[in-house]
């Protein structure tokens, strides 16, 4: 990190274009080893790639094997792709020699594979990376989202500059992780969906904004002492309540004029205005989200519970 970042007084976003990420993303997804890996995206570039041939099949079944050993935590397997120029000489010093050998083969063996892929993927993430440059690089849009969501949370306003890494996806379905590679970083798969629907893009962003920080300063704190030892209560009140801001939400709507139709995919539209109602009651009053709050939305949305988190 440079001396320059850390004196930063704004929330910035740096839009990351990094290979090494792209080709852990591209190798984990075709294992399969997770239950969140889109097989979507596996069929799409199946297709586009051809036939793959019995070693690299062999290989992704391999790496099917390992990688549950290096899940997602602080042993996660992906953040050195991430985060490290060259992440095998760390891999190196932290995996078992055995893993560390297997996974090497692995991926020497996929990189033809990938290097295919990687070309056409470029020209569509450089698209991206333009765009949303440019978006977030306006303050007149930050700036009052950052206030409002300091405001509702109770939290002070996020100071730090946030890491965008964009990934693949494909042209119906994208998304966004925060949290996963450390705690100023955000995946965002989305190369495939036209540039039209930047404003959704926006809005899956700072959704995950508000898991990467804002809730974490007091709001998760209220929710765990309301409801102790129970933690699927604690993940349906901070995700219906994300939701209701972004992308789909009161906030989505104000700043970046998304329809509120549907919230979420696992929130039925006919909660959609109950939580809308609630949540811009807190907004309009310029409250926190207050004890009063996590009552109200746990009562709304209590059916959810184990299905929204």
């Amino acid at each position: 990190m440079s001396i320059q970042k850390i004196f930063l007084t704004k929330m910035k976003f740096s839009i990351v274009i990094n290979k090494s990420a792209i080709f852990y993303f591209f190798v984990q997804n075709l294992s399969e080893w997770h239950f969140s890996n889109r097989k979507d995206y596996n069929i799409l570039w199946q297709e586009e790639l051809g036939q793959f041939s019995s070693e690299e099949e062999d290989a992704l079944r391999q790496l099917r094997e390992i990688h549950p050993k290096y899940p997602f935590g602080k042993s996660y397997l992906g953040r050195q792709f991430f985060l490290e120029e060259n992440p095998w000489i760390i891999l190196g010093k932290k995996l078992p020699q055995e893993d560390y050998i297997s996974l090497k083969n692995i991926f020497s063996l996929l990189e033809r594979k990938f290097d295919d892929f990687y070309k056409e993927e470029l020209i569509l993430l450089k698209r991206w990376q333009t765009t949303l440059q440019e978006e977030l690089s306006d303050e007149n849009l930050v700036t009052p989202i950052n206030s409002t969501l300091s405001r509702l949370y109770d939290a002070p306003p996020f100071i730090k500059d946030i890491a965008i890494y964009l990934l693949p996806s494909s042209e119906t379905h994208f998304g966004g992780t925060g949290g996963i590679i450390d705690n100023r970083s955000i995946n965002l798969e989305v190369s495939h969906i036209p540039l039209g629907k930047v404003k959704l893009a926006l809005g899956v962003i700072f959704h995950e904004v508000i898991h990467l920080y804002f809730e974490k300063q007091s709001f998760l704190t209220r929710i765990s002492k309301k409801y102790p030892n129970d933690h699927d209560t604690v993940a349906l009140i901070k995700e219906a309540t994300a939701s209701s801001l972004f992308p789909n939400g009161s906030l989505g709507t104000k700043f970046l004029n998304i329809k509120n139709e549907l919230l979420n995919t696992k929130i039925p539209k006919e909660y959609t205005e109950k939580l809308l109602l609630l949540v811009n009651r807190y907004i309009k009053e310029d409250k926190p989200l207050d004890d009063e709050y996590i009552e109200t939305i746990y009562n709304s949305v209590y059916k959810l519970k184990g299905i929204l988190k």
